[in-house]
């Protein structure tokens, strides 16, 4: 695990994806789910979209993630809220679900740090015909140079970042069908404050957050590095359809 997701870790941060949770709201409001739904959020961390979703649908919803200190801090927000989330440990490329059982699989900023292929694969195996994978990935321009891309995928520990094209590729190589794709800019000051203003109510942080310097200053490294590069960084949006 690289230094910034086990900073990330420690702190316990429900919604450290680019765009915030403004965006999970914004992307959810595009489905109708029910209770009859079945929901797995890939990479779960601290449970913020996992517990959204099972509060406002109803929706059968698990949230799997390999860290057990997130997935502790996870169980903590359902407790706290009163929620029936079914929180699993286990592994993105290996999922510990039936073929043909998910109605839909949300992948906020994670599948970049993972074998990206085989997960993709794996969410084609578990999702029923017709179920949606959605997922929010950071990705790069081409005109991105060499020196600054190396520096953001060391800093986070990314083999690589792909561009929109090379993401889009990828799903439907897999065997996904397009129903929405988009790029957004990566997060500049403005749209940070809005996500300031709708702060994480069961947000845990580690004791080793709150003593330890070092923690803090991997992330305060990582956000002075994302907004120096901001202009050849963005986050694309994938609606795809099995």
């Amino acid at each position: 695990m690289s230094s910034y997701l086990e900073a990330a870790t420690a702190m316990g941060t429900g919604s450290l994806h680019p765009g915030g949770f403004m965006h999970t709201l914004k992307v959810l409001q595009l489905f109708s789910l029910t209770p009859e739904d079945i929901v797995i959020d890939i990479g779960c961390g601290a449970g913020r979209t996992a517990c959204h979703i099972a509060k406002s649908s109803g929706a059968y919803v698990f949230g799997l993630d390999n860290s057990q200190e997130m997935l502790d801090k996870a169980k903590f927000r359902a407790a706290r809220e009163g929620l029936q989330v079914q929180f699993v440990h286990g592994d993105a490329g290996d999922l510990p679900f039936l073929d043909n059982v998910a109605d839909l699989i949300l992948i906020e900023s994670v599948l970049i740090f993972l074998p990206k292929v085989r997960v993709i694969d794996e969410c084609l195996r578990v999702l029923k015909k017709g179920g949606m994978l959605v997922s929010t990935e950071l990705l790069a321009d081409q005109s991105m140079p060499a020196a600054a891309k190396e520096q953001v995928q060391s800093t986070c520990g990314l083999t690589g970042i792909p561009s929109f094209e090379e993401w889009l590729d990828m799903f439907q190589s897999a065997g996904f069908t397009r129903t929405g794709a988009w790029r957004n800019s990566f997060p500049g000051p403005l749209q940070n404050l809005i996500n300031i203003l709708h702060p994480d109510p069961y947000q845990v942080v580690s004791q080793s957050a709150r003593t330890n310097r070092e923690i803090n200053q991997v992330l305060r490294s990582y956000q002075r590095l994302m907004q120096k590069n901001r202009k050849y960084l963005g986050y694309g949006t994938f609606i795809m359809k099995k």
